[in-house]
């Protein structure tokens, strides 16, 4: 394996100045699976320097502030306008990794090569459904018509064509979504864990910035991994850590002095400034940025503790709001089955 000696961040994906952001993915694709240091368990070491390398040209290189700002001013710039340019650890380049993918192992998904006899052929990226069958096997599978991506071996689509939909087997209905007797049970509710159907909003993700902003609806949450599978509008599934993730809410407006007349004000929370500490709302038409002391949040919503000083351990816990107190002016949040917090309003956040 070769060591990926050059520091010009188009130069290491090997794309010109001007490509495009569908060919910058493409080529971050194709390098980040060549370089995975899982994929190389002989030469793990070069593996992920070169990996981290890898990484850190795409995360610039996609997201279209840092890309400007290191067209104009090089890493030098990156690192003063604090949007790094200083090396990547493993840890981010796995992240950026997890991300792109869509929280699926990009080698049992493609049989191990991207470009080899996997399903799909050379460059395609599988969207899965909440069944768990890859998107674009339309059809319910009704004999993989026009269904079936490029690149399948004539043995295993004579296999799966022969299937018919599926239809005769019970519970499986088109799409290959599963109902009837053998749906899957409902999981029991968990404090910490937004509920299925709960409406989204994407933020804040490096590794594909390019579905921040985006609306969804959760599907399910995968305990193991601490991600939820995410349905986006536009029919891509990803799978998403809850600081990612903002729910889409009515809240209520409360103590502000400058502007009186919000009080008392339904308002639908559209983001939140992390590095500020307002949440962006729409309110009488206009757009206002508010603290968190300044929103009363409703029943149900799980949000994160933050700035506990008494109880420390319960801090970055996410909890399920029971009740507000408007007297105490405090909410009632379960952290866990035995366990009850009495919280102010600035020590909860979406």
């Amino acid at each position: 394996m070769e060591k990926l000696s050059e520091e010009n961040y188009y130069k290491i994906l090997g794309v010109d100045k001007t490509a495009s952001e569908t060919e910058i993915n493409k080529a971050y694709k194709k390098l980040a699976v060549k370089y995975h240091p899982d994929k190389n368990p002989d030469n793990k070491e070069l593996a992920e320097e070169n990996f981290k390398k890898v990484s850190e040209a795409y995360e610039v290189l996609s997201n279209q502030e840092k890309r400007q700002t290191y067209d104009q001013f090089g890493k030098s710039g990156l690192e003063q306008g604090g949007m790094g340019g200083g090396g990547f650890s493993r840890g981010q380049a796995e992240e950026i990794f997890s991300q792109f993918f869509g929280g699926q192992d990009p080698f049992s998904v493609l049989f191990g090569e991207s470009g080899g006899a996997g399903m799909g052929g050379p460059g395609v990226q599988f969207r899965f459904s909440t069944s768990g069958m890859p998107r674009g096997m339309g059809g319910g599978m009704g004999g993989m018509h026009g269904g079936m991506p490029g690149g399948m071996p004539d043995i295993m689509a004579q296999m799966l064509g022969g299937m018919n939909g599926m239809g005769g087997m019970d519970g499986m209905g088109g799409g290959g979504r599963q109902g009837g007797g053998n749906a899957r049970r409902r999981k029991s509710e968990q404090s910490h864990v937004l509920p299925c159907g709960t409406h989204v909003l994407v933020r804040g993700l490096q590794g594909a910035p390019q579905h921040n902003g985006k609306l969804g609806k959760v599907n399910d949450f995968d305990e193991q991994s601490g991600r939820y599978i995410v349905e986006l509008a536009d029919g891509d599934v990803l799978r998403i850590k809850h600081e990612n993730l903002l729910q889409q809410l009515q809240a209520e407006v409360i103590g502000m002095q400058s502007k009186p007349e919000y009080n008392g004000q339904s308002v639908h929370v559209t983001d939140f400034d992390e590095d500020k500490g307002r949440y962006h709302v729409k309110v009488k038409g206009d757009l206002a940025a508010l603290q968190p002391q300044n929103l009363i949040l409703p029943d149900g919503t799980r949000a994160r503790i933050v700035g506990l000083t008494s109880q420390p351990q319960w801090n970055q816990r996410v909890g399920k709001v029971l009740t507000f107190d408007r007297s105490k002016r405090r909410y009632l949040v379960q952290v866990s089955d035995e366990q009850q917090l009495s919280v102010k309003l600035e020590n909860l956040l979406l």
